[in-house]
């Protein structure tokens, strides 16, 4: 009778619906090792900047540099370091060094690639808004262009300007380059040949929506500008759900809040996403690694990938989508839609879901 009992209790279990099988860390995308990292160029700097320029992985090296005036320092490259190259063809590195480019102390700098050439723009970064030089990378060295840009703005000499530069270029060929003051300030910045131009700047507002932020990623697509922001309170935080998108033409400003719970947005912390892109086919803005928040004030690495969609249309709901796929700690690279990671050991490979 107790074995009849089992029988039946056996047969019915495989005649109930099964319940969704939850995602499994087997159906998590991880990256690909292609090739050797480059630990074997020999002794470089721990901390790098990383684009994709020329066609190549770049890596460019930050030296310490200390700004004793303002009991402050900072990690550069304008005082000589290393540009790295991967090329993504014969799987192979370069090391290209290079001499100081500025001695100044109060200096500071954003690095950028347009025209798909790595340029370096180097500005005042206590106490003004004022642009100083402007290099670009030719034959594996930097090469000063002619700028001409506005007049110097004086500032609190306590205040610290720290620009950014947007990814891509507007309708027009120019880059976009952003400074928290008094609101945000937008630069635009032309090159012809050996001579570049910076306009004079237009502004959101300190009153402008939401809260007083400093941009820390931005994106040009056409005649728009997508600006991610952080804010200042318990620490420095990256704001997931808020975002700017400027109208060149207009001089007018969105404000973008995304609806959803915060169970449902990206988790990156501190000073938000490493890299990001926009998919030219959806329009959605992309982001992947970062940090998290671990303890009082620790942090840990935090490798998933994530897509904004809709961000740049005015007439539908902007949704965060969190993709398939993570990477592990190093220097992230987004081209296009593939999502390079490089350290001294390998360089990794994975192919993100066209969303």
């Amino acid at each position: 009778m107790l074995f009849w009992i089992r029988k039946k209790t056996i047969a019915l279990f495989f005649l109930l619906p099964r319940l969704p099988t939850p995602p499994t860390l087997q159906e998590i995308k991880m990256a690909q090792k292609i090739a050797n990292g480059f630990g074997e160029l020999g002794p470089l700097e721990e901390y790098h900047y990383s684009f994709v320029q020329d066609g190549k992985l770049t890596l460019v090296g930050r030296k310490f540099v200390a700004q004793p005036t303002h009991n402050w320092g900072h990690r550069v490259a304008f005082a000589g370091t290393s540009v790295l190259t991967f090329d993504k063809g014969s799987q192979s590195w370069e090391r290209h060094d290079f001499s100081e480019l500025i001695s100044e102390e109060n200096v500071d700098e954003t690095l950028f690639v347009r025209d798909d050439k790595l340029h370096l723009l180097v500005y005042t970064n206590f106490g003004a808004i004022e642009f100083k030089k402007l290099f670009r990378w030719e034959n594996n060295t930097f090469v000063e262009l002619k700028l001409t840009a506005p007049a110097r703005k004086s500032l609190d000499e306590q205040h610290r300007t720290e620009f950014i530069a947007a990814n891509g270029v507007t309708s027009k060929g120019e880059t976009v380059l952003l400074v928290g003051e008094d609101g945000i300030q937008l630069y635009t910045l032309s090159v012809d040949g050996s001579s570049a131009h910076i306009a004079e700047p237009v502004s959101i507002s300190r009153e402008d929506k939401f809260l007083n932020g400093k941009p820390v990623l931005a994106e040009a697509l056409g005649n728009q500008v997508l600006v991610s922001y952080g804010v200042h309170g318990c620490g420095f935080r990256w704001e997931s759900s808020r975002f700017f998108v400027f109208n060149l033409d207009t001089k007018s400003v969105r404000a973008i809040e995304v609806k959803m719970d915060f169970s449902e947005l990206p988790k990156y912390c501190f000073t938000g996403p490493k890299t990001s892109t926009v998919n030219p086919a959806t329009n959605s803005w992309i982001v992947a690694a970062g940090s998290i928040q671990q303890g009082m004030t620790g942090s840990a690495h935090y490798g998933a990938v994530w897509a904004l969609k809709n961000v740049f249309d005015e007439s539908a709901e902007p949704t965060w989508v969190e993709l398939p796929h993570t990477v592990d700690e190093g220097e992230h690279i987004l081209d296009g839609l593939d999502l390079y990671t490089v350290t001294k050991d390998a360089v990794s490979k994975i192919q993100l879901d066209n969303v």
